[in-house]
């Protein structure tokens, strides 16, 4: 099965919040831009924030009004085989996904669902070079 590997809030300013998180905690981000920003802790485990608005229009506004929290889990996978049955595996189990499996321009291959609470899962592939996006801290100070 795929393994949990990230966290993450969905939010409206990646910069302010990512200002705010390592004001508080005193992590920096790995990687930023204005709509993602990852704090990696190991191999396996990252926290990121999420714009809203950014996977709103890679998903679908009609579908991210399903999703009740801002909060996100992301199960990674390490081949598509394995994505193509973590999927058939849930899909089986009635898990009610809000997505179809589809390759996104952040090199990963995603599908999303909620579960009994509303809150959004996330199952996903790198399809290409990962990190995507830019260690870009300088614009967290300009805000």
């Amino acid at each position: 099965m795929a393994k949990h590997t990230a966290h993450g809030y969905l939010v409206d300013d990646v910069y302010k919040e990512a200002e705010e998180y390592t004001r508080i905690f005193g992590h920096h981000p790995s990687r930023i831009d204005e709509t993602f920003a990852g704090f990696r802790f190991d191999d396996n485990k990252e926290f990121f924030l999420w714009q809203w608005k950014h996977i709103e229009e890679h998903v679908g506004e009609e579908v991210m009004k399903k999703v009740k929290y801002r909060d996100q889990q992301a199960l990674r996978c390490e081949t598509i085989e394995e994505f193509n049955q973590v999927c058939q595996e849930l899909k089986t189990k009635g898990v009610p996904f809000i997505s179809e499996p589809k390759n996104y321009t952040w090199n990963a291959r995603c599908v999303y669902f909620l579960d009994n609470s509303g809150h959004m899962w996330e199952i996903f592939l790198w399809t290409g070079n990962t990190p995507l996006g830019d260690l870009e801290p300088e614009k967290m100070k300009e805000r």
